[in-house]
């Protein structure tokens, strides 16, 4: 069997009692059965990037800052990403639209699908950070989860996933290993 795939699981949303977490969480349960994917969560809480405010645009790739390279390390070590998608007003959350904009050539030739919730299960989120991350040259996946209802989902800070929940991750699972695995040969190549 091949080397697993690093797969970074963002959560997207750094408010108190954030559902993001839970979710979060649960996706890396359900990663845990899949051996050719390795899950790591990263909660941008931990990160605390501030709102770019360096001189240099990230695609220069001129990472001055210490925090910007580590960050830059973090991504860049990835063959792949799950976002976790809250829809905040018809769009993503600001600080994961900024952890997106922080670094620029980590990103590239590299898989990202979306687990959303909120409106519409974040479709208008996820629809907007499907554009941003074919700027970042990344491949966004058809293979996105849309939770509905996830605030009656989540029982002593834990998500349970109903039946379509855990039927969209399961593909999203197998889109992000096929499409990590030809991206990883790619990127060698």
């Amino acid at each position: 069997m091949a080397e697993p795939l690093n797969i970074l699981v963002i959560l997207g949303s750094v408010r108190e009692g954030r559902m993001a977490e839970p979710v979060g969480r649960w996706v890396l349960e359900e990663a845990a059965a899949r051996p050719e994917l390795a899950c790591e969560m990263v909660d941008l809480k931990e990160w605390a990037l501030p709102f770019y405010p360096y001189a240099d645009a990230p695609a220069k790739g001129n990472y001055q800052d210490p925090l910007q390279q580590r960050w830059a390390d973090k991504i860049a070590s990835a063959d792949g990403y799950v976002l976790i998608a809250p829809e905040y007003n018809h769009g993503p959350p600001a600080v994961l639209k900024n952890a997106l904009d922080f670094v620029y050539a980590e990103w590239h030739r590299k898989p990202v699908s979306f687990v959303g919730y909120g409106g519409n299960g974040g479709a208008r989120s996820i629809e907007q950070l499907t554009a941003i991350a074919r700027e970042l040259r990344m491949a966004p996946l058809e293979a996105s989860v849309h939770i509905m209802g996830v605030w009656g989902k989540v029982k002593d800070g834990a998500f349970t996933g109903d039946e379509r929940d855990v039927k969209w991750l399961d593909h999203l699972f197998d889109e992000i290993g096929w499409w990590g695995r030809t991206l990883r040969a790619g990127r060698a190549g």
